[in-house]
């Protein structure tokens, strides 16, 4: 991944296991070993310390300084019924089900929030009149997954080409980018006595699974194959029982034999135009604690690993260093400098930022948007001229209870705010949430089907006894949902907060019959009140539909709409719901809106209504469906 840092600090321990889990973490017999909860995910503080836990596996600190975290490489015990969860005979059977939704969303089942009491805090003005520059979509060029296999398989017993599809079909991403497709689960590199053998078909499979879902892969180039590995027990994370080695190869020249081949593999396969236009390869991830060598190391890796790519094709797309917060900066300069001085080839360069200062201070908008600030103050000092992509990024680096929650979702919504309308910095060129989905393995996170309550995805991953649990939207793909609706050009808006609080930003669509407001309420550091709320007034003016019936749809995602996860709290909190109970989240977790129709006097039209801290609402006007021509 990942686990990047933005301002410094630790992993914190997953929440919300109650007081019980609690004492029970504290009973562990870490002392000894300086680790404090020894349980995956939780924070350590030095790199290589092993502890074990209370269940008697032997676990290890790994990670970069100020985000270690805990690695446990134990099997998946059973399930609360004393058996093994059955896997699903066939993934596949579920897609069509559940790889789809009703991209318009749902009615709420309550009573339209439109007649808020009390004097107005903050008073939105839209004016439709006013054209600004084009809505910029860098938030769905790419999203990321965890590792190769979870594509075709995990630990629980089914893959993530529903969430892919769901995500590409109701948030618009385009790419997916992941770690591993070099591991021993893919397989594509193996010896045989002292020959090289290339054997492509699980490679293939991950890749068309992800064309098939309509999207691209961003290729990232990793980790080294065991057999090619220069110390095959130099090993990190456990990835289902197939570690990623992380050791430079033993032989140079077999690498880059291995990455011309690869590349003439792909592009036999998908094309050449497609392959060398369209894919992009990025060499390695967070060097800096994934590569033996470290950053000392890296610019010797991104040397070798581009001259056998570019055997391949020359004209393919290359770049890194994919470095993780502080580290960033230096990784991007050193590689920039490097290249200009041998001539090497570099066509993008890649950071990770997240949203976390320490343990409990997380969901930081306005820091993670002062980072891009930052990256894009770097790349122009070293006057690098490609792209620049985050391909990591989320409300915290640790394994914390808001990558469930509401709180997510206005992140979400602000930071891409924020970024995409700063008129003195352009936005990346991609921005990758980690991750689309809770099929997580960088460690086993356990055997919990629902919300473990601090995993890392969009969507939930599902019982494989019930394949219609599979790919539940978290409140934070609502937030992706709503930011998909948004329309071509950015219209006038004013009266909001580019501090904690309410602001908005709108939209036209191309045709001009419908306008956009999204409204998000967010204060950074999640540590606010999710049922306190304000009272917002919007006037809209100069509508293009200014006279006749108008049709308003008020999305909106909070503590109680569109949020799975405020159901799973309310039902008690099972580890493995039943269907009857997968049903419930999963209406739960559908994005709903209220919807009325009015009449726009002279081309303007208000409302009123509160909106909750940590939530965000898309407010879509448009003439009545029959009045349209």
């Amino acid at each position: 991944m990942l686990l990047s840092v933005l301002l410094g600090g630790c992993l914190r321990p997953p929440a919300g296991s109650g007081a019980e889990a609690l004492a029970q973490l504290r009973d562990s017999d870490t002392r000894s070993a300086g680790i404090v909860p020894c349980n995956a995910g939780a924070s350590c503080t030095v790199s290589g310390l092993e502890c074990t836990n209370s269940s008697g596996i032997l676990c290890t600190c790994v990670g970069p300084k100020g985000a270690a975290y805990v690695t446990c490489n134990s099997a998946r015990t059973p399930s609360s019924s004393g058996q093994p969860t059955a896997l699903a005979a066939d993934s596949s059977q579920v897609l069509a089900a559940n790889g789809s939704s009703n991209p318009e969303g749902v009615r709420c089942s309550d009573s339209p929030p439109w007649k808020a009491a009390g004097e107005p805090a903050y008073r939105i003005s839209v004016d439709a009149k006013q054209l600004g520059p084009a809505w910029n979509r860098f938030y769905e060029r790419i999203v990321a997954a965890d590792h190769a296999n979870t594509v075709l398989e995990t630990a629980w017993g089914r893959n993530i080409q529903g969430a892919l599809r769901k995500g590409h079909q109701l948030a618009g991403f385009q790419y997916v980018r992941f770690h591993g497709i070099l591991d021993s689960d893919i397989g594509a590199y193996t010896e045989v006595g002292d020959r090289p053998v290339y054997n492509w078909a699980r490679l293939d499979k991950v890749y068309d699974a992800i064309i098939a879902a309509g999207m691209r892969p961003f290729v990232e180039i990793g980790f080294t194959p065991p057999p090619l590995a220069s110390n095959p027990a130099k090993t990190l994370h456990w990835y289902n029982h197939a570690p990623a080695n992380i050791s430079p190869p033993k032989d140079w020249q077999r690498w880059m034999d291995l990455m011309a081949a690869l590349v003439q593999h792909l592009e036999g396969r998908y094309g050449i135009q497609e392959v060398r236009e369209h894919w992009y390869f990025e060499i390695w991830n967070e060097s800096s604690w994934m590569y033996s060598l470290g950053m000392a190391g890296y610019n010797e890796l991104y040397d070798y690993t581009v001259r056998g790519l570019l055997r391949g094709d020359p004209d393919v797309k290359v770049g890194g260093p994919a470095e993780s917060g502080g580290g960033s900066a230096v990784g991007i300069t050193n590689l920039v400098e490097y290249c200009r001085k041998h001539s090497r080839k570099l066509d993008f360069v890649t950071y990770h930022t997240y949203g976390q200062a320490d343990d409990s201070t997380v969901a930081l908008s306005l820091p993670t948007w002062t980072f891009h600030e930052s990256m894009a103050s770097t790349v122009k000092q070293v006057d690098f001229k490609g792209d620049v992509f985050a391909t990591e990024w989320g409300a915290s680096y640790s394994a914390a209870l808001v990558r469930d929650t509401e709180i997510s979702a206005s992140f979400v919504a602000k930071t891409i705010h924020l970024i995409g309308t700063d008129n003195g910095v352009a936005p990346p060129s991609g921005l990758a949430y980690w991750t689309i989905s809770d099929l997580y393995e960088e460690f086993d996170s356990g055997d919990k089907l629902a919300f473990r309550e601090g995993n890392y995805g969009l969507m939930l991953k599902g019982d494989p006894r019930y394949p219609d649990s599979y790919d539940v939207a978290k409140p934070a793909f609502n937030a992706y949902r709503l930011l998909h609706m948004m329309g071509e050009t950015r219209i006038a808006t004013s009266g909001g907060r580019t501090g904690d609080g309410v602001n908005a930003v709108a939209t036209l669509s191309a045709d001009g019959k419908a306008l956009q407001l999204l409204v998000y309420n967010h204060v950074d550091g999640g540590q606010g009140d999710a049922l306190a709320s304000s009272v917002v007034s919007v006037q809209f003016n100069n509508l293009p539909f200014a006279s006749g019936r108008m049709r308003v749809r008020h999305y909106l995602v909070d503590h109680t709409h569109s949020n799975a996860y405020d159901a799973f709290a309310e039902m008690g909190r099972p580890p493995e719901p039943t269907r009857s109970q997968w049903a419930d989240l999963r209406r739960a977790s559908e994005l709903c809106y209220y919807e009325t129709t009015v009449s726009a006097k002279d081309g303007a039209w208000s409302v009123t209504f509160p909106q909750n801290t940590y939530s965000v609402g898309l407010l879509v006007l448009s003439p009545q469906p029959d009045t349209v021509p």
